[in-house]
């Protein structure tokens, strides 16, 4: 009994840590309609990280997506809710486009909520494993999908596996394979798996 109830307050006291350095994801589970296949086609960048900028060079994307002049190493300088290691809380992100004057949400969803986002036009930052069989996370833009494949523009040049198309996306991912690497599930963060940021279209 002493340790469900010790297990249980490791839990709650992690949880609100979380929550304040990660903000909380909101569920979504409501299944909508769209496309089969869909990518984004505004001409954009991919520029490689050469550390462990990838909360800046994903936001960077997608702030030249909406037209801004945006650099993810100057990004990263100054980055919020950066750790001693160097690494970005996703409450970082949410900051940066805040400030800009953008509205984000944090979502928890699976694959269609995903899908249904990315096809409404903007890029959606999700938060995966850089190796299924590893704990490093990472931020990539999700730009386009299809019935086989998350479609990324990413930042770590090694997992790039196709050639660049008009700027949009550099990797595909087989979605099984996308699905193991989004379930980011620790003991420490267990509400984190199937999240993503999803950026309103129009400023505040």
């Amino acid at each position: 009994m002493f340790i469900m109830r010790t297990v249980l307050l490791w839990i709650i006291i992690s949880t609100i840590i979380n929550a304040y350095l990660m903000t909380l994801p909101i569920p979504v589970l409501r299944k909508r309609n769209y496309p089969a296949n869909y990518v984004i086609q505004e001409n954009n960048r991919i520029d490689f990280q050469t550390n462990t900028e990838c909360a800046a060079f994903s936001t960077a994307y997608v702030l030249r997506h909406f037209g801004l002049d945006a650099e993810g190493e100057a990004l990263y300088t100054h980055f919020p809710s950066k750790t001693k290691s160097g690494n970005v809380y996703p409450k970082g992100i949410r900051t940066v486009f805040k400030n800009k004057g953008f509205k984000t949400n944090y979502f928890k969803g699976n694959i269609n909520t995903l899908k249904y986002e990315v096809s409404k036009g903007t890029p959606v930052i999700v938060f995966i494993k850089v190796h299924n069989d590893r704990n490093n996370l990472h931020f990539v833009p999700v730009v386009g999908y299809d019935k086989e494949y998350i479609y990324l523009s990413e930042s770590l040049k090694h997992l790039g596996n196709c050639e660049v198309d008009h700027g949009n996306y550099n990797r595909k991912v087989p979605i099984n394979e996308f699905k193991k690497l989004w379930d980011i599930k620790q003991i420490h963060m267990l509400f984190y798996s199937n999240t993503y940021i999803a950026i309103d279209a129009t400023q505040n």
